[in-house]
């Protein structure tokens, strides 16, 4: 199977690539820090991936149009196009939002939310709709309801989530499936050194091979052994999402404020 992940120099990006490499998958690491790609790439983890030509890796800004013709055209070339896309690239900023840099909260929007809709517009325009062509979106648990201290990032999610659900039906007739992944806190340079409310109460107790895991298992899975949209990562994270569903919109935004406020 050929799997782009994007963001995939570091953290969740790059635990899934080693995790897919290792059970022998063809497997193009794409990230805007090709240095860091390549210094990633020495794990041992990838040593017979590249020793077999499985791995390629390259530059990718996700929100540029050409960057993302490039990796798909070095996909093509190289292994024959994509089947998955694991759409993981992403930044957060946190703190009150009048108290932070608005350059950097629009730059999250872009990456967060631009980035993930040109991935989705371009790689399925070259998917077969074989059983196993499908997207699998970043999302989080900041999309299950709005979270305060990082009000952009849980927004972007929501609309991570919202492109995720409509693709969803869009999608099926050209048999692509598509579905989001949606961790609490995971323990990765992106969190690290992060100090909002939620974490202090709530700690941070997933890791990116967690959450590589159940990308591993929803990228190999035939599509019509995936019945949900979003995948929860985490016991918090499921605990919330199932009471989102039934608890009354009150009580909801209550739990949320003593959590993250």
């Amino acid at each position: 199977m050929n799997i782009l992940i994007t963001g995939a120099s570091r953290g969740i990006g790059l635990a899934a690539a080693r995790k897919l490499a290792s059970k022998g998958h063809n497997v193009g690491l794409f990230d805007i820090d090709v240095p860091e790609l390549g210094n990633a790439l020495k794990h041992k983890s990838f040593k017979k991936s590249i020793k077999s030509k499985a791995i390629l890796h390259g530059n990718l800004d996700v929100t540029s149009p050409e960057d993302w013709d490039t990796a798909i055209e070095q996909m093509t070339e190289s292994f024959g196009g994509v089947d998955v896309l694991i759409n993981n690239a992403g930044i957060l900023i946190t703190g009150e939002l009048p108290e932070t840099d608005l350059d950097k909260q629009l730059m999250l929007v872009d990456i967060n939310c631009k980035g993930i809709l040109i991935g989705c517009y371009k790689v399925a325009q070259q998917q077969k709709g074989d059983k196993y062509s499908k997207i699998i979106n970043l999302s989080s648990a900041s999309a299950i309801y709005g979270q305060p201290e990082l009000a952009p990032y849980s927004a972007s999610k929501f609309f991570v989530r919202g492109l995720t659900e409509a693709l969803n039906i869009e999608f099926a007739t050209r048999g692509i499936k598509v579905v989001d992944v949606m961790p609490l806190w995971v323990k990765t340079d992106m969190t690290k050194n992060v100090n909002v409310t939620s974490i202090n109460r709530l700690g941070m107790h997933l890791t990116a091979d967690d959450v590589a895991k159940t990308l591993y298992k929803i990228a190999i899975a035939p599509n019509h052994k995936l019945g949900k949209v979003h995948y929860t990562v985490g016991l918090p994270a499921k605990i919330f999402e199932s009471l989102a569903q039934v608890t009354p919109s009150k009580i909801t935004r209550w739990m949320n404020q003593k959590i993250g406020s």
